[in-house]
């Protein structure tokens, strides 16, 4: 299986692991089905206690015999329906309560109906309010971050160490440089005027001409 199928299929299966987290624990603050509510008080005793953690989900609507979270006034509750329907009105009353609720809340007032129980885990809704637990989820987002950056890219090489290799094209080789030999020593440059004859040259005096001259064979001596 190549590099880039096992890519996709990774990406592929976060994408789907957020998405059934969406669909099934979002909360219902950004648009999840899920509600989290700690169970305080005793008019749930015997099914709830305190510290116990519900989740709850949304449904369309809901019969008697449910146990619900809905709102009522500043804060929620969660009773089990007694009778009503979500259109009038239900009806609810604690398991541990001799009389029936106040209130009477219909469909657009419940939260969701019971779902999961967790005997006292409620303190796991505290933990955002704890300095450390910001502290430590900022160190695992950066070292998400720093992973994500770390990892090979399309067109890189991986080592026999597990080291990345980029695949970049090489730069041109430099130009071989020209060696000129040195001049030796009674070597001549072009053009230039052999040491022997520079030699005669110095020798002749004004007015004198070098020996062997040919004008020395002119009768009168070539004057």
């Amino acid at each position: 299986m190549s590099r880039r199928v096992r890519r996709t299929l990774a990406n592929f299966g976060v994408v789907a692991l957020l998405g059934a987290w969406f669909v099934t624990f979002a909360p219902t603050a950004f648009g999840g089905p899920a509600a989290y509510i700690e169970v305080q008080g005793h008019s749930m005793d015997g099914t709830y206690a305190t510290g116990d953690l519900v989740v709850t989900r949304e449904q369309d609507t809901y019969a008697v015999g449910d146990i619900v979270a809905f709102r009522a006034g500043q804060g929620q509750v969660i009773h089990r329906i007694t009778g009503g329907d979500g259109e009038g009105g239900y009806t609810l009353q604690g398991d541990n309560n001799p009389d029936p609720d106040p209130w009477h809340p219909t469909d657009g007032d419940v939260v969701g109906a019971a779902w999961l129980h967790l005997e006292q885990k409620a303190w796991l809704l505290h933990l955002p309010r704890e300095p450390w637990f910001a502290g430590l989820t900022a160190g695992l987002l950066t070292l998400l971050v720093l992973g994500w950056d770390a990892r090979p890219r399309r067109g890189d090489a991986v080592r026999a160490d597990g080291s990345a290799e980029t695949d970049v094209e090489p730069l041109p080789a430099p130009p071989a440089p020209i060696v000129v030999p040195a001049q030796r020593r009674g070597d001549t440059a072009p053009g230039a005027v052999p040491p022997s004859t520079r030699r005669r040259l110095r020798a002749v005096e004004p007015g004198l001409r070098p020996a062997g001259d040919p004008s020395d064979d002119l009768p009168g001596g070539g004057r």
